[in-house]
C-alpha cells in the first residue's frame, strides 16, 4: 500500500511539474489527482500489452517507439479526465520524455 501510494505522489509531482514547464499543458488541482490515479492504472494495465504489441517497431527504432507509447498512454489519460487540458500530440510526446526522466530521479531519491 505504501508503495502505490509513493508511486501515486511521485506522479502527482511530476504531472504538476510538467504543468508549470509547458504552456500547452493545463491541469485543475482536481484533474491533476486524477490524471495522477488514471495514468498509474493504464501504465499497470495498457502499456504492458501496447509494448507487447509494438515490439517487432520498437527493435526496428532502437527503442526510441516506446516514446510514443509513452505519449499515447500520458494523451490517453488527459483525454479522460475533464480539467485536463492539452496543446497536441507532439506537446503529450515532449512531456512524456519529461514525465519518465522526472519519475526516474524522484524514484531514486525517495527509494533511498
Amino acid at each position: 500500500m505504501k508503495k502505490i501510494f509513493a508511486t501515486l505522489l511521485i506522479n502527482g509531482i511530476c504531472l504538476y511539474i510538467i504543468d508549470y514547464l509547458f504552456a500547452g499543458i493545463s491541469l485543475t488541482p482536481t484533474a491533476l489527482i486524477w490524471v495522477s490515479v488514471l495514468l498509474w492504472l493504464l501504465n499497470l494495465s495498457v502499456k504492458p500489452i501496447l509494448k507487447l504489441i509494438s515490439l517487432p517497431l520498437t527493435i526496428l527504432t532502437l527503442g526510441l517507439f516506446s516514446f510514443v507509447i509513452n505519449g499515447f498512454i500520458l494523451w490517453l489519460s488527459f483525454k479522460m479526465i475533464p480539467g485536463a487540458y492539452y496543446n497536441s500530440f507532439w506537446t503529450m510526446i515532449l512531456a512524456s520524455l519529461v514525465l519518465s526522466i522526472l519519475n526516474t530521479g524522484l524514484n531514486e531519491i525517495f527509494s533511498k
